[in-house]
C-alpha cells in the first residue's frame, strides 16, 4: 500500500469513531400554544393563551397567545415548560402546566440553564415591586386611568433591561382599579392584573404605584 493511501485510510479510520460519538445538539418540541388553566383558580386563564412567567409560579414577564409558537426545551414534573415562546415575543421564559397544544416538530434548543438560572431572580426582570420576596402572590389595588390600554407583551427578547418598548397584543381598557406588582427595569411600564383582562402591562403614567415599593432580590 503506498503511503498516501495508507495516510487517507488512517485518517478515515480516526474521523469515523469520532463522527459516531460526537453528541447530538439538544432539540425541544414546538407546540402550538393553548388556553391553560389558571394555577391558582382552576379556570382558564383571563385574556386566553398561557403567562410567560420567570420561573414557575414566578413572575409575569409576557404573554404567549393560542395558536403561538413555543419550543418547548424542559418540562417540570408539576408540568411547567420553560424554552422559547417563538410568536411576537422571541423570548425564553416558563409557560403554564396545560398550555401545551398541538406539535409542530423538533427544533434545535435556543435557551440555555444559564439564562434560566437569570431570569429566575426577579431584580432581572423588574423593580419596584409590591411587596417583598416571597410574601405576596397578587398585585396591590391601585388606581388607574380607564382611558389606557392594557397590553399583554412589553418585551421582544430575553434581555429585560433593554429589550422593553415593544408594546404588543393590545388587550383593551383597563378597569379603574387594577392590581400593581412591579414596574419594568426601564421604569416605562407597570406589571398589573386586571380582574377582566388579566396579567398585563400598562403605560407607568396609566397607573399610581403603592407608597411602598420593595428591591430585593430573591
Amino acid at each position: 500500500m503506498g503511503k498516501t493511501r495508507l495516510r487517507a485510510v488512517l485518517a478515515l479510520a480516526v474521523a469515523v469513531p469520532a463522527l459516531l460519538t460526537a453528541p447530538a445538539a439538544q432539540a425541544g418540541e414546538v407546540h402550538r400554544i393553548k388556553t391553560a388553566p389558571s394555577p391558582s383558580t382552576g379556570a382558564p386563564v383571563d385574556g386566553g393563551g398561557s403567562w410567560i412567567v420567570n420561573k414557575p409560579s414566578g413572575y409575569y414577564v409576557g404573554r404567549a397567545m393560542p395558536g403561538d409558537t413555543f419550543d418547548d426545551e424542559v418540562t417540570t414534573s408539576a408540568n411547567w415548560h420553560f424554552g422559547r415562546a417563538q410568536s411576537t415575543v422571541n423570548m425564553c421564559g416558563w409557560v403554564l402546566p396545560g398550555s401545551m397544544g398541538a406539535d409542530v416538530g423538533p427544533v434545535a434548543d435556543s435557551c440555555s440553564a444559564t439564562t434560566q438560572a437569570t431570569i429566575s431572580h426577579r431584580l432581572t426582570v423588574g423593580r419596584d415591586y409590591n411587596a417583598p420576596a416571597h410574601q405576596a402572590t397578587d398585585g396591590s389595588a391601585v388606581p388607574a386611568n380607564p382611558a389606557c390600554t392594557l397590553y399583554f407583551n412589553y418585551f421582544y427578547g430575553t434581555d429585560f433591561a433593554s429589550n422593553g418598548g415593544h408594546w404588543a397584543t393590545a388587550a383593551g381598557a383597563p378597569q379603574s382599579s387594577v392590581r400593581y406588582r412591579f414596574t419594568t427595569r426601564d421604569g416605562q411600564a407597570a406589571v398589573v392584573r386586571d380582574t377582566v383582562l388579566g396579567w398585563g402591562f400598562l403605560p407607568i403614567g396609566c397607573v399610581q404605584r403603592p407608597a411602598s415599593l420593595y428591591n430585593d432580590n430573591d
